[in-house]
């Protein structure tokens, strides 16, 4: 299955600019974490090194950052020895592309390891004969294929118990015995455990690594150069705004849906302020930057995001905090098996009832829950347009009670309707429009199918354009609130330029609990919105600091926008949508990530989230539930009542048809979504939580 794969960008001072006296921000890259405990280690870790003010790991991202005066090589040795690996950052495109490439050869082979073990478990187990050399030869292939988990294993002896403790020790048990007892070896539970355990974590790095979003070209937004607060910088049309700054001459209309959301471009002059990342349509300016390199509105946005990503996941809390008291819960049983079975049965024969409750505790099952469902669940979702990035969208999908939209590309298209007086005021100003490239000019000429033939068109930035038709003079250019076609003094008409309202716009809206509209756009045009759609809550000229305020103020909230100013709320939100036709920025700080046109997109994505962790608790229930049933078994439970005993091929098998139920249920969860998804479009206005 194809996975669409989206690129995060995540802006951070380079390296060279971090040897400054004085306190500073800097920010490595740490590879090997995989879970909570994996961050808190590693902030751990950084946080003991001399100098060192504060810090903040984020999984997702692979990144430390670090505030203080301590030695950045300090820093990397601190981490290193915490039994992770940190390392300076380099572009984030290349290790983006550098670990999507690890990762798919790390599944491929992690696939072929489960397969053949699988294949080499049921010789074993099948055929007669001594199994010696094909049982050290499959271990030994597996080991080398999957040596990561035996790797995390050790390193979990040192840095705190975890899964991984719990499949190293089943191995060693399996491995010693094997070789103590060739007789009786038990050669399918040195690999069978193994394999299984590598398969869950390729798949797990896999989904991280294509969850990880957004679109590299936002680096364009942002200056590179060296631009200083006081430098004066000319910006011709067509040229991108590298920073904030304040025009001094000139006049142009900008586009900055980028960054605010607004779709229609505004006119400045001197004396007005412009943001970096802002699109210059027509003529000229020249701005003095109120920002140096990095430290624009956009940057902040970055940051806010960022830090708004620094949270964890809850059911990846849980699942670490069970793994924390599970390992010594399970060593201690099979402690407790060996000592009670010995005295009646002999030490061998309870030395292997004590591997036997390893091997069955082994987490396999509990490992695959969780990624198997989230690579099943981005799999449906990216060929239906849907992109979950992880936990955090799985949580609060069921727990939604209110529904944040924007505006410009969420409820409307973007695309500007035109809508004209008449039709001899239409075709004038296509005329004279068809000379220009101004968007707005590009919509009137669409609009119209034929017009007149016009001379000396000349273009007045920031208002707009003029010329002759036929040997008269026409203007076209902005009124108030609309625009106003001229025959020299005369009017003759005017156009009225709206954005369309998406056509599922208003079936979608009936799926969704207490919708509110906040957009950057203005009063009137909001308003318009808001009364066609049927929706009583609507705010308009929204900044993103009155966004994010009002996803504070509510409580289980979803966040739906596609611009820069929809990107700290997004973030802020219990779920964060980023729609189609969103920015870069919107992308980083989402949950979710829409790349199918419409709002029922919206409803489909709530839908799949649901779906997805109730899939991912299914798998968690039956897990636990197999080892709750299973470890007593193996203990010997029923030995007094009817003579029966788990052997260690048993409980191997056992393991493995339990990791194979997992598989087989995620797998069910596309053909639950895609039933839902023929219920909606047949207007079912049922709940989608």
């Amino acid at each position: 299955m194809d996975i669409l794969i989206i690129v995060l960008f995540c802006f951070n001072p380079p390296l060279e600019m971090l040897k400054l006296s004085g306190p500073y921000m800097a920010t490595l890259d740490v590879h090997g974490m995989t879970c909570a405990v994996c961050v808190s280690r590693v902030e751990k870790a950084i946080s003991s090194v001399e100098g060192v003010k504060s810090v903040s790991v984020n999984l997702a991202t692979g990144i430390a950052n670090f505030n203080g005066e301590a030695d950045i090589d300090d820093v990397i040795s601190a981490i290193d020895n915490s039994g992770y690996v940190g390392s300076k950052q380099i572009n984030f495109f290349e290790k983006w592309n550098s670990e999507k490439k690890d990762s798919i050869k790390e599944l491929k082979l992690a696939l072929l390891s489960l397969l053949y073990s699988l294949l080499a478990m049921y010789l074993i187990m099948t055929a007669e004969g001594n199994h010696t050399f094909f049982g050290i030869f499959s271990m030994s292939v597996v080991l080398i294929m999957n040596r990561n988990v035996v790797i995390k294993g050790f390193r979990s002896l040192l840095n705190g118990l975890n899964m991984y403790t719990l499949v190293l020790l089943a191995f060693l048990s399996a491995l010693i015995w094997s070789l103590l007892y060739i007789e009786e070896a038990m050669w399918e539970a040195t690999f069978i455990v193994v394999a299984f355990v590598g398969f869950g974590d390729a798949l797990e790095s896999f989904a991280k690594v294509s969850a990880t979003s957004s679109f590299a070209e936002l680096s364009s937004l942002i200056s590179k150069g060296e631009i200083d607060i006081g430098d004066e910088l000319t910006v011709n049309a067509g040229m991108v705004v590298p920073v904030d700054g304040i025009v001094l001459s000139g006049k142009t209309d900008i586009e900055q849906s980028a960054i605010t959301g607004e779709s229609m471009p505004v006119s400045i002059t001197s004396g007005n302020s412009v943001w970096a990342g802002s699109i210059v349509i027509d003529g000229s300016i020249v701005i003095r930057a109120t920002s140096s390199s990095g430290t624009s509105r956009i940057d902040e946005v970055i940051r806010l995001v960022e830090t708004a990503q620094n949270q964890k996941a809850n059911i990846q809390k849980t699942v670490d905090r069970i793994a924390n008291f599970f390992v010594p819960v399970v060593v201690t049983l099979a402690v407790i098996t060996f000592l009670y079975w010995s005295p009646e049965r002999g030490t061998q024969p309870a030395l292997m009832m004590a591997i036997t409750v390893m091997i069955i505790a082994c987490p396999c099952a509990m490992g695959l829950a969780t990624p198997i469902a989230l690579f099943v669940g981005t799999s449906v979702g990216a060929k239906h347009g849907i992109l979950l990035k992880g936990h955090r969208a799985l949580e609060a999908a069921s727990k939604i009670e209110t529904v944040v939209l924007d505006k410009t590309g969420t409820l409307t298209t973007g695309e500007f309707e035109v809508v004209a007086d008449n039709e001899e005021c239409l075709k004038i100003a296509a005329s004279l429009e068809n000379h220009t490239s101004h968007p707005i000019a590009t919509a009137i000429v669409k609009s119209c199918p034929e017009f007149y033939e016009a001379t000396n068109v000349t273009t007045i930035p920031g208002w707009g354009v003029k010329g002759m038709i036929d040997g008269k003079p026409y203007s076209v250019g902005k009124g108030e609130g609309r625009i106003s076609v001229m025959q020299e003094d005369t009017l003759v008409g005017n156009i009225q330029i709206t954005d369309k309202i998406r056509d599922d716009a208003v079936h979608a809206t009936k799926f969704l609990p207490n919708v509110i509209l906040s957009s950057g756009d203005n009063e009137a045009e909001v308003s318009r919105v808001a009364n066609e759609l049927g929706i009583d809550d609507a705010r308009s000229n929204q900044s993103p600091e009155e966004k994010l305020a009002l996803i504070r103020g509510l409580s289980n909230v979803a966040m739906v926008g596609d611009g820069i100013n929809d990107s700290a709320a997004l973030a802020a939100a219990d779920l964060g949508i980023a729609v189609s036709s969103s920015t870069g920025i919107a992308d980083i700080s989402s949950d979710i990530v829409l790349t199918r046109e419409g709002v029922m997109a919206t409803v489909d994505a709530l839908n799949l989230a649901t779906k997805t962790r109730t899939n991912i608790r299914q798998n968690l229930v039956w897990a636990f539930g197999y080892n709750l049933l299973a470890i007593p078994v193996a203990m010997g439970v029923l030995y007094r009542s009817n003579d029966f005993l788990l052997p260690p091929w048993a409980a191997a098998a056992a393991m493995s048809l339990s990791s194979m139920c997992v598989i087989l249920n995620s797998i069910r969860l596309r053909w639950s979504f895609e039933r839902g998804l023929i219920r909606t479009e047949h207007g079912s206005t049922t709940t989608t939580r």
